[in-house]
C-alpha cells in the first residue's frame, strides 16, 4: 500500500532554500515536475543536488510543501528501481535515511522505504545491515511492511550472524537475537528475494492506476 502525503504533519521548521532548490524544485504549473523527469545519473553526478531531496527540506522559503517533498523523492526511487543495475552506493544510504526521517515523522507505510532498502540491499555490503535494521525498527509500520530477510543481503544467515557477532556495535544484542529467530536463508535465497522485489514494483509501476503492496516480513 501507498501512504497518504496528507497524513504528515506540516510542524518542520523552515529553514533557507538551497540555491539549487530555488532554480529546479519550485512547482511549475505548465509542465511535468522536474524531479519526474530528471534521470538518475544527474542526481549521482553531483552530491549537493541530494539536498533537493532531504526531509528538512520539506517546508523551506521556496515554498516547497511535504506532499511535494514527497512526491519528488518518490518520483526518484521509482525511477531508480525502473532503472537496471545497483544505484550509487552513498545516494542508496541517503535515500534510505530519508526515508526513515520520513516514517519517524509520520503515520503508516510507504513503498518508497522498501524500494530505497532493496536500492541498498542490492550492493550486498555486511556493514548496511545496520542501516536496514534502523528502518525496519523505524516506526511500528515499517517493522510489518518492511522484509526483515533484506537484512541477510550482506551474507545470507550465516555470513550475516557472523558478521555481527564480531562487530562490538551498540546494537548487537538486540540485532542478533532478531536474526537468529528468523528462517535461514543462504546468499542465492537473498539474491532471488531482491530480484523478485525489484521485478515486482517495476511492474507495478508500469501498470497505471495500481499500488505496490509491502513484501512479507
Amino acid at each position: 500500500m501507498s501512504i497518504s502525503p496528507g497524513v504528515a504533519s506540516p510542524c518542520l521548521r523552515r529553514r533557507p532554500a538551497h540555491p539549487v532548490i530555488r532554480e529546479i524544485a519550485i512547482p511549475d504549473e505548465t509542465g511535468a515536475h522536474t524531479a519526474n523527469t530528471l534521470g538518475p545519473a544527474w542526481w549521482t553526478e553531483d552530491p549537493e543536488r541530494w539536498d533537493l531531496l532531504q526531509f528538512e527540506a520539506a517546508h523551506d522559503e521556496a515554498g516547497l510543501p511535504l506532499d511535494r517533498w514527497w512526491k519528488d523523492r518518490r518520483d526518484v526511487l521509482d525511477a531508480l528501481i525502473l532503472t537496471p543495475g545497483p544505484v550509487d552506493h552513498d545516494f542508496a544510504r541517503f535515500l534510505l535515511d530519508q526515508e526513515m526521517r520520513f516514517h519517524r515523522h509520520c503515520w503508516g507505510f510507504s513503498h518508497t522505504i522498501e524500494a530505497a532498502a532493496l536500492l541498498l540491499a542490492e550492493h550486498r555490503r555486511p556493514d548496511d545491515v545496520w542501516r536496514l535494521w534502523q528502518a525496519i525498527t523505524a516506526s511500528f509500520d515499517t517493522w510489518c511492511g518492511l522484509p526483515h530477510r533484506l537484512l541477510f543481503a550482506g551474507g545470507g544467515t550465516t555470513g550475516t550472524i557472523a558478521y555481527v557477532v564480531g562487530s562490538g556495535h551498540e546494537q548487537q544484542d538486540n540485532l542478533l537475537g532478531h536474526l537468529q529467530e528468523l528462517a535461514e536463508v543462504t546468499d542465492d535465497d537473498v539474491t532471488t528475494l531482491l530480484a523478485q522485489r525489484r521485478r515486482y514494483y517495476a511492474d507495478v509501476l508500469r501498470e497505471p492506476g495500481t499500488a505496490p503492496e509491502s513484501g512479507d516480513g
